[in-house]
């Protein structure tokens, strides 16, 4: 099994591109807000709620829960969800089906009768760092419709919308475009997009915040460890050792840079990459030339 192949970057070199500080600079509620209303065109929203991190993800069957980056409700309990995808993971039509099945039995269980008359609206969002339908377009937008007739639409509340942050065709607006490209590290003086930009830069100086990145990576080195271990594990019942430890080998030098460019100590970084020492402080020396 072959270890997640994340980018670990320094908290300096992050920008609202990465999931985590996005993720973060979305707990802003006066930015989220904003960015709802101009990437969806809509109406200035009166008040937004954040959705628990329990709530959002735990089922109501038995079956796989789902955490969303962003899950907040409107007035009315309009349900909005906001994802940044880094790359295309080959499954996303199938993540806006549960993403949707998961929103709705949330709102019917919350229902005082459970009637479907009761399911509010809802708008899923994913920005995407790969062209999903390759047709080049800035947004998607997904509605049902009927084969037969395509311009009869039923109207059952529900939005899923993709955003590509390379796209080239379409009509967004000026904002809305800056900040797809901002995404893409694309530099720019757009208002809105400075907006979130410097509230970005006001969370990486925070301590606090500061250390919680670090146990992020720390999780993801958690679960390198394991895929390590299995790919070990694999490559010897398959009679492929050998390989598998050049190739594990390969991993953890990259994981390794990529953590010491972190600041992370030299010790750590030995106990989450399985690199001895010696390895560990040529790659240091390495990276100060």
């Amino acid at each position: 099994m072959a270890a997640k192949n994340t980018i670990y970057k320094r908290i300096e070199d992050l920008t609202i591109g990465d999931e985590y500080l996005f993720e973060s600079v979305m707990q802003n509620e006066k930015l989220c807000k904003l960015f709802i209303e101009k990437f969806l065109e809509i109406p200035e929203i009166e008040k937004i709620k954040y959705v628990s991190a329990e709530e959002s993800y735990k089922p109501t069957f038995h079956g796989r829960g789902v955490r969303f980056d962003i899950y907040v409700k409107g007035q009315d309990d309009v349900a909005y969800v906001v994802e940044l995808q880094r790359k295309d993971t080959k499954e996303l039509e199938k993540r806006f089906r549960y993403y949707q099945s998961m929103i709705d039995s949330k709102q019917l269980a919350q229902g005082k009768n459970y009637s479907y008359k009761n399911l509010k609206d809802s708008y899923i969002i994913f920005i995407c760092r790969d062209d999903f339908l390759d047709q080049g377009h800035y947004r998607y937008t997904f509605r049902t419709s009927c084969v037969e007739i395509p311009e009869l639409v039923i109207y059952d509340g529900s939005h899923k919308v993709i955003f590509n942050t390379k796209g080239t065709q379409g009509e967004i607006s000026d904002d809305v475009k800056s900040f797809l490209r901002a995404i893409e590290g694309i530099e720019s003086d757009n208002e809105f997009v400075k907006l979130f930009q410097d509230e970005a830069e006001e969370i990486k100086e925070n301590e606090t915040w500061r250390e919680s990145y670090m146990q992020s990576l720390l999780r993801e080195m958690d679960r390198y460890d394991e895929a390590y271990e299995n790919g070990l594990e694999d490559g010897r019942a398959a009679g492929h050792a050998a390989g598998q430890e050049i190739g594990a080998n390969s991993k953890a030098v990259e994981v390794a840079k990529s953590l010491l460019s972190s600041g992370m100590p030299v010790s750590e970084v030995m106990m989450h990459s399985k690199l001895p020492l010696e390895q560990v402080e040529l790659l240091l020396l390495d990276s100060h030339n």
